[in-house]
């Protein structure tokens, strides 16, 4: 598969013809664009209509920041590259699956899970929730798809106008070089394009995740924290074997979408679980 990719790559290298096309530049920008927007938006339309909580949102970006790309980052460094043992256990691909969604639900559920009980201690609402959710996921979204796409215009630019060459190939081996241009110019559009549709969607999940949260919090019920860590599994898994090449990426993308429109309505209707007795049910 390297081999047929190398080829391929000096195909587009020398064939004289733009490496990466302008529907292909379309897409990322589409994708970097909902990165940021659709967090940026979040923010800004909840904050103008509800009782937004810049503490919560703060709490939910250090979260994801810590548990996920710190402690689970470090945990998944020393399993899949350090340890010889488990380097070799975890190229089985169900194993890799099931580990990586398992690490990833408790690593962001406990995480949230601390948060609730120990740092937004008064914070309790259903605001509060959402608030957190528009942290941790948009962070999340900002960093790995946000950032990722904004490197990749920017490379897929230098590479139509020629510059790739004496600004990043450099720095690169040759075999670098060619398999970065040749991933930008094989990839089509649409899977550029369906990157930003996964970032919203993932987006949604975080919100519904941290609601479902704290609701365990408040009303004591853990067990809906095990819920979360297993809804969040349950999402990650399909992905983990999309990474191994057992599924496809339409099928992976049928079941995230199907998520984001249950975390929809999952939000909107936990609001109702959130009245104190009482409170005048919201607008």
């Amino acid at each position: 598969m390297a081999l047929l990719t190398i080829v391929m790559a000096k195909k587009i290298l020398f064939g004289g013809f733009v490496v990466v096309s302008s529907l292909s530049i379309a897409a990322i920008v589409f994708t970097l664009v909902v990165s940021f927007g659709v967090p940026v938006a979040a923010l800004i339309f909840f904050a103008v209509r509800r009782k937004f909580s810049a503490a919560a949102a703060g709490a939910g970006a250090v979260v994801f920041l810590l548990f996920s790309l710190t402690l689970e980052g470090l945990l998944n460094f020393l399993l899949l590259r350090v340890n010889p043992a488990t380097v070799a256990f975890f190229q089985n691909a169900w194993a890799y699956a099931i580990y990586g969604c398992l690490a990833a639900g408790v690593f962001e559920e406990t995480g949230r899970l601390l948060a609730f009980k120990l740092v937004l201690k008064k914070q309790r609402s259903w605001e509060a929730g959402v608030s957190y959710g528009i942290g941790h996921g948009g962070i999340e979204a900002i960093l790995l798809g946000g950032f990722t796409y904004l490197n990749n215009l920017v490379y897929a630019l230098l590479i139509n106008s020629g510059a790739f060459d004496k600004l990043i190939a450099p720095s690169l081996t040759s075999q670098e070089t060619l398999l970065l241009k040749s991933a930008l110019a094989g990839t089509s559009a649409g899977t550029f394009a369906v990157a930003g549709l996964e970032r919203v969607c993932a987006f949604l999940l975080q919100v519904a995740l941290s609601l479902l949260v704290l609701y365990a919090v408040r009303n004591k019920k853990y067990l809906f924290w095990l819920l979360a860590v297993l809804i969040h599994a349950a999402v990650d898994f399909p992905v983990a074997l999309y990474q191994k090449a057992i599924l496809g990426m339409w099928t992976v993308d049928a079941i995230v979408v199907l998520a984001a429109i249950l975390s929809v309505v999952f939000i909107i209707r936990s609001r109702a679980i959130f009245r104190e007795p009482g409170e005048r049910k919201p607008d």
